[in-house]
């Protein structure tokens, strides 16, 4: 069976840097690509594992290039296959050396550890299921694809901006929801309640709120998150969408798609709008996770409580609570803040899960 997620893959290159000795100067890279494949997720204390990877490739690579015995677009996947030494499961090491090639350490503020994994476009199966079982003439070919990777540098940055965006703006969304106002009231009447929501009831919103963005923000800021492609979704028809999540993954890991990139590129200095887009898609995929929510609708549909969204299935919706959180804060505009003033006309489902706010 194919892999379809990143924590698989990740796996797999914990099994395969086990597996066997490198080989040459990639020898020395053994202990902190160990270091490096931790577990529950990549270690930052041997992130710089990751550019002596990619140097090592290059050097060697360029040696092969001097030499006249390969050709630009297969040196590099030489350099690979002879670092990865021989033996039983060379492939397995093939694989994760490539895919570590593909791997970046965005950021560390804090607690917060932002990775990214942007394989070349040409991959269509994740790296492991390209190599599984191929010989070595195939196996040159499967890590020779390296067209532009899935990702820009610039858009990698921009990834880590918008979880930095969003965790501030779901710790601010906390703080609002503990004091009661009547501006604040009437957002969180407006998506989560109705004229017939007492003090009360409103208070205990609130407060499921406030408990909800925490775990939000904790998610952006106490913890690794990785940012990856998901070859499979991107040539199957979901590259026109923007995000998803597994929420049963171990790790917290976001496939970030098509359209999400399209906006992040609208982002200029006077252009800032598109930032608070990309937050919002942030605060949606891990509002699933961490919050248990649904895809009960979508903005598009109306995200005001109706006949068919009621004030209780809102609570339990992640674009609910994706597009409250920057409304509240005043930085909803255009057709999104539309989408928030006006009334559910379908919804897609009815809530299955516990809300874990």
């Amino acid at each position: 069976m194919t892999m379809d997620r990143f924590s698989e893959a990740y796996a797999e290159a914990q099994g395969a840097i086990g597996s066997g000795d490198l080989s040459g100067a990639f020898k020395s890279l053994k202990w902190g690509i160990k270091g490096l494949l931790a577990a529950g997720g990549p270690s930052a204390s041997n992130k710089e594992v990751l550019d002596k990877l990619r140097a090592i490739i290059s050097k060697e690579a360029g040696v092969l290039l001097v030499a006249a015995t390969a050709t630009s677009t297969t040196a590099a996947a030489k350099a690979i296959i002879g670092g990865a030494g021989v033996g039983d499961k060379r492939n397995d090491r093939v694989a994760m050396l490539k895919m570590l090639r593909h791997l970046y350490h965005q950021i560390s503020a804090g607690g917060q550890q932002i990775w990214v994994y942007s394989p070349p476009v040409s991959f269509s199966k994740w790296i492991f299921d390209e190599v599984k079982g191929v010989n070595d003439t195939a196996l040159e070919a499967a890590i020779s694809k390296d067209a532009d990777e899935v990702y820009s540098e610039i858009q990698r940055a921009t990834m880590a901006n918008a979880i930095q965006k969003a965790r501030a703006f779901c710790q601010s969304v906390a703080v609002k929801m503990g004091k009661s106002n009547a501006e604040t009231d009437a957002v969180v009447r407006r998506y989560f309640g109705g004229a017939a929501t007492d003090a009360k009831a409103l208070a205990e919103i609130r407060k499921t709120l406030a408990s909800g963005y925490l775990k939000i923000a904790a998610a952006c800021n106490g913890c690794s998150i990785v940012i990856s492609d998901e070859p499979g979704d991107r040539t199957g028809g979901g590259w026109d969408d923007w995000a998803f999540i597994w929420p049963s993954e171990s790790m917290n890991v976001i496939y970030l798609q098509g359209a999400w990139l399209t906006k992040a590129d609208e982002i200029s200095p006077s252009n800032q709008s598109p930032i608070y887009r990309c937050a919002r898609t942030i605060i949606h995929e891990l509002s699933h996770k961490h919050v248990n929510t649904e895809d009960i609708c979508y903005g598009p549909a109306g995200l005001m409580p109706s006949s068919s969204l009621t004030p209780e299935y809102a609570l339990h919706n992640a674009d609910s609570w994706a597009y409250f959180g920057i409304d509240v804060l005043g930085f909803l505009t255009g057709p999104d803040k539309t989408n928030g003033e006006t009334a559910n006309v379908a919804i897609r489902k009815t809530p299955s899960k516990t809300l874990s706010a």
